[in-house]
């Protein structure tokens, strides 16, 4: 049977993780279709934050001045504890300016809720030239060595039966991104590793004057014992509308508003209970759980975000992770689709992304631990640095015979990157001709060789290598076209005046020239490409 819509790349789920994937892959010119069975935006914030790391492929994307546009800006910074939020306090934290993360990072913090985000995400990879069919249920998928063959439901036609009109997508390769109850991993048989099911919540949004019970308090997040510990209320809107979330399995709208007017401490309190989804739904329940995927990766299927991690709401660290799943896979299903990469570069997803995503989990946990002392892990070992687990982690061991660093630590404190192997690129500001830029911005759609001011037979034999390999590469050199008054070659890259370094798509560092003197430029520049590309792979 004729497939109705062929595709290279079909992305199951139109979450954060998934809609980033279409804007990701639609950049590198990857035509791709995203089916979400929800018909629109969830009205919740659930995350509420970017980091910086996540604003930086953001800012590669071009979308880092849009997020800031749409930021909260009526964002408290309070995070409390109290038995009711119109109770006595018994802890506080915030007030104080968070770490500036600017010494590393040209991007900052960025307060936006996660339904906002998606509505930029979804405009965004529209206009991209994305085909992005809300409304749309994946029913089943079928694969083999020449792609994936999905039946996808459109909830919303009228077929007459009232089960939705059905049509076949087939595709070069499926990114499943559906969900922490992803059913593409249910159906692909991949078990999960970790503590599991933390817990369930019923999360839902209402509209109330709380005025008089919040003050002049700026609040974030307010932990509450009342009707059962573990409660939280959450600003949405900065004005009346608030986030609610209560760990039970169940619970109806009266329940539910019984419930807030105990967490305020006001029984008089009428809250109205807003619908989040386009259908009236108003109560919808989430699973917290630290679980990451044994494998992310059957065939020709992907996984990625919640439906191969799953790790507790702290830190932006779940949404992050996912959102740099997609970074990391689009610019290698990209190379493959666009015939410059051989298919073995595909198996570097899973190889990098899963040791990280067990990493940041653990991470997750130990930072819960420290915020409600909460203990799952059952340790008393230390915490990252939060900027290490998230600018600092390091893909495969680093080892490289030409002069990498050897096998370092899990992840690095984000002033120590200084372009090892493995780990994402240092920031530093730089002037490209007359315009103030940071390193990063050098690092976009294609990989890159950066050479210092002596550096010019790496920039040849680079040109050279990549002609003959029929590979696309971008050469820049300090001194030409680049300049460095800040010694950003030398002191932030560890490199000598006559070094290059290559650097891939995502920021990451691929190979390093080695410290000792060279005859043979153009053969270990035609190699650190060829097995950047997995060219015969």
């Amino acid at each position: 049977m004729a497939a109705d819509e062929t595709v290279p790349v079909l992305v199951v789920g139109g979450g954060l993780t998934g809609l980033s994937a279409a804007v990701f892959l639609r950049r590198l010119g990857v035509p791709v279709t995203v089916v979400e069975r929800h018909r629109g935006i969830l009205v919740h914030p659930r995350a509420r934050t970017v980091n910086p790391r996540t604003q930086e492929l953001f800012r590669q994307a071009g979308l880092a001045a849009d997020v800031l546009d749409r930021r909260n800006v009526n964002t408290g910074e309070l995070m409390i504890t109290a038995e009711t939020l119109a109770g006595p306090e018994r802890s506080r934290l915030g007030g104080e300016p968070a770490e500036d993360p600017a010494e590393f990072s040209p991007c900052p913090w960025v307060p936006i809720d996660q339904d906002r985000l998606e509505a930029l995400l979804r405009k965004h990879a529209a206009e991209l030239g994305a085909r992005l069919c809300f409304g749309t249920a994946l029913k089943s998928f079928e694969q083999d060595a020449d792609g994936v063959r999905a039946v996808v439901v459109d909830l919303d036609a009228d077929t007459g039966n009232g089960a939705g009109a059905e049509r076949t997508i087939s595709a070069e390769y499926l990114i499943a991104a559906d969900g922490a109850d992803s059913p593409v991993r249910e159906r692909l048989g991949i078990a999960g590793e970790g503590p599991g099911v933390l817990g369930d919540t019923v999360t839902l949004a209402f509209e109330a004057d709380l005025s008089r019970h919040v003050g002049d308090r700026r609040i974030a997040v307010c932990h509450v014992d009342r009707p059962v510990p573990g409660t939280v209320i959450v600003p949405h809107d900065g004005a009346d509308r608030w986030v609610f979330s209560v760990p039970v399995t169940r619970v109806d709208a009266a329940e539910a508003a019984d419930m807030i007017r105990k967490a305020v401490g006001d029984p008089g309190l009428e809250p109205r209970i807003v619908p989040q989804l386009q259908d009236g739904t108003r109560l919808l329940r989430y699973r917290i759980g630290a679980v990451v995927a044994e494998r992310f990766r059957a065939g020709r299927v992907f996984l990625a975000g919640d439906a191969v991690h799953a790790m507790p709401p702290v830190g932006a660290l779940g949404s992050g992770t996912g959102i740099q799943d997609v970074h990391n896979l689009a610019w290698k299903l990209a190379a493959v689709l666009n015939g410059h990469a051989g298919p073995g570069i595909l198996d570097g997803y899973e190889a990098e992304r899963r040791p990280v995503a067990a990493f940041t989990m653990r991470q997750a946990l130990l930072q819960m631990r420290d915020r409600t002392g909460r203990n799952v892990l059952g340790t008393d070992e230390e915490a990252v640095p939060y900027y290490a687990i998230v600018f600092g982690y390091r893909y495969g061991n680093g080892g490289d015979p030409d002069g990498g660093d050897p096998a370092g630590p899990e992840a690095f404190p984000p002033e120590r990157l200084t372009g090892q192997v493995g780990t994402r690129a240092p920031h530093a500001w730089i002037r490209r001709d007359d315009q103030r830029i940071s390193t990063l911005d050098l690092y976009r759609d294609r990989p890159v060789l950066v050479a210092g001011p002596e550096g010019g037979m790496w920039s040849t034999s680079a040109r050279t290598a990549a002609d003959r390999l029929g590979v696309p590469l971008d050469v820049h050199r300090f001194g030409d076209g680049l300049h460095d008054p800040g010694d950003v070659w030398g002191d932030g890259h560890r490199m000598p005046p006559n070094g290059a370094v290559l650097v891939r798509p995502d920021g990451f560092v691929s190979w390093r020239s080695p410290d000792r003197p060279v005859s043979d430029a153009g053969d270990l520049v035609a190699g650190a490409l060829a097995g950047l590309y997995h060219v015969g792979s």
